[in-house]
């Protein structure tokens, strides 16, 4: 059975968890005690409730309309500004703060300093100064995910987000279907054997979404092409030895999930004497972190970061006013790029090589 949205605490909700009165909960909260004499046990059961039930005080608050503070929280899971040659993150922020100024809304970024990412604190969170929030990154606390759920807080989840319990709103690319649409492309110029490859365990849900449309894939003009198999290696170093297996395999297309592997495959091709896409198709998707930034124009998905910004502020903005509809998750189309890596099968393709 899905829950609907727990309404957020307010001061008459810790009064009434710690047995005292809303006066009482405001002086604490204003940090007014001297005015009123009150015991330091009643103060620490007050602040335990807060803490318990992550509520957060904020004066502004209460004198505009509807008790909003036109706030929007931006949370990510991992640092945000540049560590490589390639911002991965830059296209999300952009989208959100031009869709926060269309809904007239701030932004706040919340940022961590050291150690991992945290929404809650000490049983709080400082997400609750906002209206709600926008959640990303690639390797997300699902834990604290669910507890800010349960806690009715409003957030939209800026990637495809499956947690136990009741869903939470996300927004997300569709990898699977422009995975599809590249791998029958392949199959569509004649290639009878395609792999995928990537590097890492393959476990992220953006991974598992474009594995899930290459598997999809409806191989074209008979039954001897094949949509497989699926090769994971640890790191770009083990590229080399991937490239010998996939030739003697017969492989001539090639479905690579991130750029930096393909960048590799073509240094590694090209040692070897072969041309791309002459001897070996790549495709390329659209995962960017950690590459080089090398000029070849790929073929490939184009992640809609920005439009999944845009479109996931616009999403929580339309929760804030509609809690019922908390759960909604919406699909954002991935942009092919023709690019120039892909072509038709060398002769022979499909046999092994010796």
């Amino acid at each position: 059975m899905t829950r609907g949205p727990v309404k957020r605490p307010t001061q008459a909700d810790i009064a009434r968890l710690a047995g005292v009165s809303q006066a009482t909960v405001s002086l604490v909260l204003n940090e007014r005690e001297s005015e009123v004499r009150i015991s330091s046990a009643t103060r620490e059961r007050v602040l335990a409730a807060i803490r318990e039930w992550g509520y957060v005080a904020n004066a502004s608050a209460r004198s505009l309309a509807g008790g909003r503070n036109k706030i929007i929280g931006v949370h990510t899971f991992e640092p945000v500004f540049p560590t490589t040659s390639v911002d991965f993150y830059f296209p999300f922020l952009l989208g959100m703060e031009q869709a926060a100024a269309e809904l007239e809304y701030d932004l706040l970024l919340f940022t961590s300093a050291g150690g991992e990412r945290q929404i809650f604190r000490d049983g709080s969170t400082r997400l609750s100064i906002t209206d709600g929030a926008l959640l990303l990154g690639r390797d997300p606390n699902v834990e604290e995910i669910e507890r800010l759920r349960d806690r009715g807080y409003p957030f939209v989840y800026v990637g495809h987000r499956e947690v136990s319990g009741a869903p939470v709103s996300y927004v997300a690319a569709d990898y699977a279907g422009a995975t599809r649409q590249l791998t029958e492309r392949l199959f569509a110029l004649g290639h009878e054997r395609v792999a995928y490859a990537r590097v890492g365990d393959g476990d992220a849900q953006p991974s598992r979404d474009r594995e899930k449309g290459f598997r999809r894939a409806v191989p074209s003009g008979g039954a001897r092409r094949l949509a497989g198999p699926v090769w994971t290696i640890e790191s770009a170093e083990d590229v080399d030895g991937l490239l010998g297996e996939m030739r003697h395999a017969g492989i001539t297309g090639v479905v690579a999930e991130q750029e930096i592997l393909a960048e590799e495959i073509l240094t590694c091709a090209r040692r070897r004497g072969l041309s791309i896409p002459g001897d070996l198709s790549l495709v390329v998707l659209g995962d960017s972190v950690g590459a080089r930034g090398s000029d070849t124009d790929w073929t490939g998905l184009v992640v809609p970061r920005e439009q999944m910004g845009r479109q996931a502020a616009h999403l929580l903005a339309r929760l804030l006013e509609r809690p019922e509809e908390a759960g909604c998750r919406q699909s954002v189309e991935c942009p092919l790029a023709p690019g120039t890596t892909v072509g038709p099968p060398p002769p022979g393709e499909g046999r092994a090589h010796p």
